[in-house]
């Protein structure tokens, strides 16, 4: 990471690339296919308030990141979804920022499915 944002990359990884940032990373999964794929991981809480809190936390790191995921927002959960649209694949960019959503402070253990 440089001046609070991720490296620029433009070279979507390979299937194995794939399969080991994954590994990586607790309860997110692939969806999609070729072009469409995704990681994505669901969020649950408690209330709206906190789903909303949630939701203005991963906004804060794609401003910083320069890097914006794909949001379902609903009462007591909210879907992360990322994919780099640029490259029409998954790059080193979309796990580290799932990392960074994961690493947010509010989320306790039972917080995710």
């Amino acid at each position: 990471m440089k001046n609070g944002t991720l490296a620029p990359t433009n070279k979507a990884l390979t299937a194995t690339q794939i399969i080991a940032n994954l590994a990586q990373l607790e309860g997110w999964k692939l969806s999609g296919d070729g072009s469409d794929l995704v990681i994505e991981k669901t969020y649950r809480f408690a209330s709206y308030a906190q789903t909303m809190t949630f939701v203005n936390s991963v906004a804060w790191i794609a401003q910083m990141h320069n890097h914006h995921p794909a949001l379902q927002v609903h009462f007591d959960r909210c879907v992360v979804q990322y994919q780099t649209h640029d490259v029409g694949g998954l790059t080193q960019a979309d796990f580290a920022n799932a990392a960074a959503v994961d690493a947010l402070p509010m989320l306790a253990p039972g917080t995710s499915s």
